[in-house]
Parts: structure tokens; C-alpha cells; sequence
């Protein structure tokens, strides 16, 4: 019976195939450069985020909760008193369990009563109501946890060109620069990629929020510079 060469040709060809597509990649990779290019800015804040926790306690869930709403409300109509819109006011968690108390003699946890906590966060965006939003909020027993200074999604798109061209231009300051050094010359760009890279801050901690005894009043909260960054790869041409 004659034999089927055929699977033998079929693998043949595509070794054949696959050694020229590396052959061929060889000679473009060995001639072209990769860099990458940071564009940096620091810019001044329109928006400050403020995280508040509400807490409650009570002999059994229902009473946790209940109280627990009723301080919340507290707190939301103080931060509205101070022109925050409620589209800037956003629940980010909200929680009611058992609160145990180990005694050491038996070995055995018994549940005392029960805690209610409500996460909330405040966006301000008036960067000079920040300090009375926490005084207010503080006013009503609510903790304040942190307080990040930021961008808002539009002013934050507003220097994506500014970042690009700042990076691009470093990238390819670095790119010439190693060409030169290497004695060869910069071709044309085969291929960019861009990522971003956005730093709120500062992050001002509970810590400093309190003072001995509680919330201290006419709390002054200076915003600070963030940074705005693109970082970019170029894959350039070799002559």
C-alpha cells in the first residue's frame, strides 16, 4: 500500500513558513529603538473628597439601625447646609452587626448589643467650603476619616494634551540622545503606546482632623498641588 506523504509536506511548509517570518522580523527588530517618555504636571485642585463614617449603637439590630438613620440624617442635613447637592453626597457602605464582648473566664464571646456604621462620601467642589463641611460634620458626630484633594474627570481631561506632548517630547529627547551616543540616526515612529497615571493628594488622616476631646472647630484644610502624569513607549526606526 503506498503511503500519504501528505502530513509530511504540510509540516515541512510550515516550519519553511515560520522560519521566514523570523528571518524576516530579525532585520526590523535588530534596527529600531524602544523608549519611553514621562509627562509630568503639577496642578491645582477643583474638587476635595471627604470620607465620613456615621456610628450608632443599640440593644438589638433594629434599634442600632434605627438610630443609626437618624444620625446619618443629622450629618446629611448639616452637609447640605453648607450648599453641597445631594448628587455629591454618596452612601459607600452601610453596616449593622453584633458587637461581642470576650470574657476571659469562660472563654466565651456574648453578644452585648449591636453597631451601625454608614460610610459616606462628600465630594466639594468649592475647594474653600472644605474646612466648614468638616466642622459641620463634626458638629453632628460624624467622623470624619480623610479628606483627598483631586481633579474632577473634566479638569483632569482638560491637560491630557499638555501631559502628551510632554511626554512624547521625552521620549524622543531620550531616543536621539542614544542614537547619537550609538552613532546611528532616528527613523520614522513604528508604534506608541500611552498610559495614564493621576495622584490625588494630600490624604489628611483622622489624626489630624481631631483634636483633644473631638472634632476641632474651624478646622483649616489647605489644599496642595496634584500630579497629573502620561507615561508613553515609542518604537522607533533605525537608519
Amino acid at each position: 500500500m503506498e503511503k500519504n506523504n501528505l502530513p509530511w509536506f504540510v509540516a515541512i511548509a510550515a516550519i519553511l513558513l515560520v522560519a521566514f517570518v523570523l528571518w524576516q522580523n530579525q532585520g526590523t527588530t535588530e534596527n529600531t529603538i524602544s523608549v519611553s517618555g514621562l509627562g509630568d504636571l503639577k496642578v491645582s485642585p477643583d474638587k476635595a473628597d471627604i470620607w465620613v463614617l456615621v456610628e450608632s449603637t443599640g440593644a438589638d439590630a433594629s434599634a442600632a439601625q434605627d438610630t443609626l438613620s437618624k444620625n446619618t440624617e443629622k450629618v446629611i442635613a448639616a452637609i447640605r447646609a453648607q450648599g453641597i447637592v445631594d448628587k455629591d453626597i454618596q452612601s459607600t457602605g452601610f453596616n449593622v452587626y453584633p458587637d461581642y464582648q470576650w470574657n476571659p473566664e469562660t472563654g466565651e464571646s456574648t453578644v452585648k448589643g449591636y453597631r451601625g456604621q454608614h460610610s459616606i462620601q462628600v465630594t466639594v467642589k468649592d475647594l474653600t467650603k472644605t474646612g466648614a463641611v468638616v466642622d459641620a460634620i463634626g458638629g453632628q458626630n460624624g467622623l470624619v476619616q480623610s479628606v483627598q484633594f483631586g481633579l474632577t474627570d473634566e479638569k483632569r481631561k482638560s491637560y491630557d494634551d499638555q501631559v502628551r506632548v510632554l511626554a512624547v517630547s521625552d521620549a524622543k529627547q531620550k531616543a536621539e540622545s542614544l542614537t547619537e551616543t550609538a552613532g546611528a540616526r532616528l527613523g520614522k515612529v513604528l508604534s506608541i503606546q500611552e498610559s495614564d497615571n493621576y495622584y490625588p493628594w494630600p490624604m489628611y488622616g483622622r489624626d489630624t482632623m481631631m483634636a483633644e476631646g473631638g472634632m476641632s472647630k474651624a478646622v483649616e484644610v489647605l489644599p496642595s498641588d496634584v500630579n497629573v502624569q502620561k507615561t508613553v513607549s515609542i518604537t522607533y526606526e533605525l537608519k
